[in-house]
């Protein structure tokens, strides 16, 4: 993948001449596909032990296979049981200690995903429970606030988007044309296109679907939106695994894919982890953004309050989105739930060296609990995240959460796609690179910490910070540099 990473770099960074010059799949298999033989390797193993059927996808990366366990346990030489959790009594199959793969075949094969790891926590919005409300803040606030102009009808060029849903969230069809027609009525009969996986209108609506489709759909108006819904699954690893897996075999997936979903505190098996990271570098190398909200822990607070808990995801090859809320003067501050801080599943990447550098050195009051300064910094940017108008069940519900600025952040990115296809050129994709090369496309947030629990959270500071990252988008300057690149 050392190739694929180095081509990913080289093509998303808008100093370099191949700039925006995204790889089709196939292009993608000339660089990481095993041999044939390779291949054929791993499906006599799989035979030799009875398991038929096993498939792969163009890039040739991955093996799937369905079996029972009673042969799993056999080809893999381990013993797999139920681990129950103990907060939430979910049960979760995986190998008693280590699985054993034949040395031949271990040449080839990375590992085999599903049998290690354990969860902890999942995020989710938060219903808003504050006394300082006035009013609630809806698609008109963050166009005003970020000077966005709203699409008045579709722009019939190459810009799509998708929503990313774990286990098995519905969101409301009735509850999307409601706040339609509150809040942004100009998109009024505007559905989602295409579901990959269930959403059942009749079951239990999820909070986090609706907003993550309303506030997509609004904030990227007219912009054709897609649902992948992941069922449910303890393991938000596996979770993870399976949408990319998807999105993987699909020839022409949307440019632009909002996440609310993640984890932190967990026991994660690290060829899992990375693996993700691999997955989220192709998606990157194929022009598709991936706006993932970053949280809503603030700094993360360890056992004991020693240590800050990064979260996950928290891939480089990803944009991690943090939030903001308003001041009675109507300016923004961060917001003290927004995660962030310094990951130690990924290394820092060249890209954000400067500015995390320029603040580690600013002379700001660092946290006293330990973290890892050369680790991946998060976030990337924000946007406004507290107090958020969602209709659920027919009715308004204020929601904070990071995951109210993923889809917000996702659309302004779905927007300057649009308007980069009617000029002739591709879509952003693999955005960080640009995002920290350009500071002036945000207002940088100086004011707010996100201390969490016992530990002591990090501070806003001038340019990018671990609360807010560069800052929230300014979108006329966003697109003035949006169609000034190739």
């Amino acid at each position: 993948m050392d190739v694929m990473e180095k081509t990913l770099l080289r093509i998303s960074d808008p100093r370099e001449e191949t700039y925006g010059q995204w790889l089709s799949l196939e292009e993608i298999a000339e660089i990481i596909a095993p041999s044939h033989s390779d291949l054929a390797l791993v499906y006599s193993w799989l035979e030799s032990f009875e398991i038929t059927g096993a498939g792969t996808r163009t890039t040739r990366d991955w093996v799937v296979v369905q079996t029972t366990v009673i042969k799993a346990e056999r080809l893999l030489n381990c013993n797999i049981i139920y681990y129950r959790q103990r907060f939430t009594n979910q049960l979760i199959m995986r190998a008693i200690g280590d699985y054993h793969i034949p040395d031949d075949v271990a040449e080839v094969v990375d590992f085999v995903a599903g049998l290690q790891g354990f969860p902890y926590s999942s995020w989710q919005p938060s219903i808003y429970s504050g006394n300082d409300r006035i009013g609630g803040n809806s698609p008109t606030t963050v166009n005003n606030l970020y000077s966005i102009t709203a699409p008045t009808g579709p722009c019939n060029c190459n810009s799509s988007q998708a929503v990313v849903e774990f286990s098995g969230a519905n969101y409301s069809p009735s509850d999307l044309q409601t706040f339609f027609k509150d809040y942004a009525p100009q998109l009024s009969g505007q559905t989602i296109e295409n579901i990959y996986g269930s959403n059942n209108p009749n079951g239990f609506i999820s909070v986090e679907a609706n907003l993550d489709v309303q506030y997509i759909m609004a904030i990227g108006g007219f912009i054709p939106t897609d649902d992948y819904v992941e069922p449910p699954n303890p393991n938000i690893l596996d979770s993870f695994l399976d949408y990319t897996w998807v999105v993987g075999n699909q020839t022409n997936p949307p440019l632009v894919h909002s996440i609310s979903w993640g984890e932190y505190g967990g026991s994660y098996d690290n060829k899992t982890v990375q693996r993700v990271n691999n997955e989220f570098m192709l998606m990157g190398s194929r022009g598709i953004t991936v706006s993932l909200a970053s949280g809503d822990n603030g700094v993360g607070c360890g056992d004991h309050c020693q240590a800050q808990e990064f979260d996950f995801p928290s891939s480089p090859y990803i944009t991690m989105v943090g939030s903001t809320g308003l001041t009675q003067s109507g300016t923004e501050r961060a917001a003290t739930f927004s995660a962030g801080g310094f990951s130690n599943d990924y290394y820092q990447p060249s890209w954000q060296k400067t500015a995390v550098t320029g603040y580690l050195n600013s002379g700001v009051k660092m946290p006293s609990t330990t973290f890892n300064p050369n680790g991946r910094a998060y976030p990337d940017v924000s946007t406004l995240g507290v107090s958020l108008d969602v209709i659920v069940r027919g009715k308004p519900e204020p929601v904070d959460g990071t995951s109210c600025s993923a889809p917000i952040f996702g659309g302004i990115i779905s927007l300057l796609n649009a308007q980069r296809a009617i000029a002739g050129k591709g879509p952003l994709g693999f955005l960080n690179p640009w995002i920290y090369q350009n500071p002036s496309m945000f207002t940088d947030i100086t004011s707010g910490s996100n201390d969490y629990k016992c530990c002591e959270g990090f501070t806003c500071a001038a340019g990018w910070d671990p609360i807010t990252g560069m800052g929230t988008p300014l979108y006329p300057a966003m697109l003035q540099s949006a169609l000034s690149l190739p």
